[in-house]
């Protein structure tokens, strides 16, 4: 009926609003305002309401559950009977879902046949995913006070009007809503409701020992099939970290960093020598390759995706580039890079100097090996402070909501991160006080020999 739409009514629905759009593309540009919506209404609406119907049926108790797998079931005969007697959709039955979602005006209703049979149904499912630009008019249709947000009274509004029987109920909103709601706020933005973007793990840490993050993040590289974004807002106390093939000798002041007692360690990844403290924050991308399609499993496109990706954070702040492999503000570096590389996934991981300390850097040798851009200058003159530039908690907010442009996010503490991973070879580690004492020995005696000879 005309006040209780049917899931075979919305199946058909659907499906004619793309019937009616080959034809009007041809007539007009001007037929209805509802063209920009209709991959997303034939493909990405009917996922979003399926998963919070998988998602609610899971919160229900058994009963309920079972309740509602009838009712799917009962659904899914009606929209077989639906083709298999061709009874089609009317165009009064469209016009009146049509009208109450606010989609059509009285005179572009003409744009729609008077009915389409079961044989226009039948490439639904054949089309490709929607565009940016079309979710996102349909997330408007969503969004009827424009407030940026979905929250349980808009779906329930759509829901409603849609004939779907858990859109009665508002507390079954509330619950479809906390399915896809990240930050558990009750509600959800535009981000979020961009369905069927891969799933991204969001780890928030703060004054995390960097050596406790850098083995965290080398387990889940190698033993989880998720993808990860880790984000340490400073560690304990200042450290030295190394790339894997890093040489103490080469790269650390090892008199005063054996006096003082600083930490140096190793990490997994390649990339230079750092010293870092409170004022680093630290931001790391796991990533499986078949989630990232378009980024080859190589520093180099590694490096372009997270720039670009960082382009966002960033955008009118600055004169924000990449350069080489550095992020930089004009041509001061503020920002370091590393990644490594495995059959199927990637991890880019990143520490931004949001401030610095002088002395700090003084526990640190020029390397051999400099960018271009560098000139020889030395580290304070090499490198600037974030803080001048963009607030922290604004940068971390900005941060993840890039990443969620790309990906739909989950956040998770560190306690609900799965321990039962699979056995890894673990190459990060700490360098023990004896050999660094051991290296510069070394070093001693082979400068002696040298100045001799």
């Amino acid at each position: 009926s005309k006040s209780n739409m049917t899931g075979s009514h919305l199946y058909c629905l659907i499906t004619m609003e793309k019937s009616s759009l080959s034809e009007c593309k041809h007539s007009s540009s001007s037929c209805f305002p509802l063209f920009g919506l209709i991959d997303f209404f034939l493909i990405s609406f009917l996922k979003w309401v399926s998963l919070a119907q998988i998602f609610f049926s899971r919160s229900c108790p058994l009963l309920a559950h079972q309740q509602c797998v009838s009712e799917k079931k009962n659904k899914d005969l009606e929209v077989q009977s639906s083709v298999k007697q061709d009874d089609g959709l009317f165009r009064e039955d469209a016009e009146m879902v049509m009208r109450s979602l606010g989609l059509l005006a009285d005179s572009e209703s003409e744009g729609l046949q008077k009915r389409y049979s079961s044989e226009e149904l039948s490439n639904l499912f054949e089309e490709t995913e929607p565009s940016l630009e079309e979710v996102k008019q349909a997330f408007d249709v969503f969004d009827e006070n424009r407030d940026g947000f979905l929250d349980p009274i808009d779906l329930k509004r759509v829901l409603t009007v849609l004939g779907l029987e858990q859109g009665s109920n508002l507390e079954n909103c509330r619950r479809m809503i906390r399915s896809f709601d990240g930050n558990k706020d009750g509600r959800i933005d535009f981000y979020g409701f961009r369905v069927g973007l891969p799933l991204m793990n969001v780890v928030k840490l703060r004054g995390t020992p960097i050596l406790q993050q850098l083995l965290l993040e080398e387990r889940l590289l190698r033993s989880s099939s998720a993808n990860w974004c880790i984000v340490n807002d400073g560690t304990n106390r200042p450290n030295i970290v190394m790339g894997l093939s890093g040489k103490p000798c080469e790269l650390v002041e090892l008199e005063p960093v054996i006096r003082d007692r600083v930490p140096v360690m190793k990490r997994f990844t390649g990339g230079g020598t750092v010293i870092v403290d409170e004022n680093t924050l630290f931001v790391s991308l796991i990533c499986n390759r078949n989630d990232v399609p378009d980024v080859q499993p190589y520093p180099r496109s590694v490096m372009a995706w997270s720039g670009s990706l960082y382009s966002q954070v960033f955008n009118g702040i600055g004169d924000f580039q990449l350069r080489e492999n550095d992020y930089v503000f004009g041509d001061r570096k503020f920002g370091g890079n590393a990644q490594s590389m495995t059959r199927n996934r990637w991890i880019h991981h990143t520490s931004f100097l949001w401030d610095y300390s002088e002395s700090n850097m003084a526990y640190l040798k020029l390397p051999s090996r400099v960018p271009q851009y560098r000139l020889e200058r030395d580290h304070t003159d090499f490198v600037c402070k974030m803080k001048d530039y963009i607030e922290r908690a604004v940068f971390i907010e900005k941060t993840i909501k890039a990443v969620g442009t790309q990906f739909m996010l989950e956040e998770l503490s560190l306690d609900e991160i799965d321990d039962s991973c699979r056995e890894h070879i673990e190459t990060t580690r700490l360098l023990t006080l004896d050999e660094l004492k051991e290296t510069l020995a070394k070093t001693t005696r082979s400068g002696s020999i040298a100045q001799a000879v």
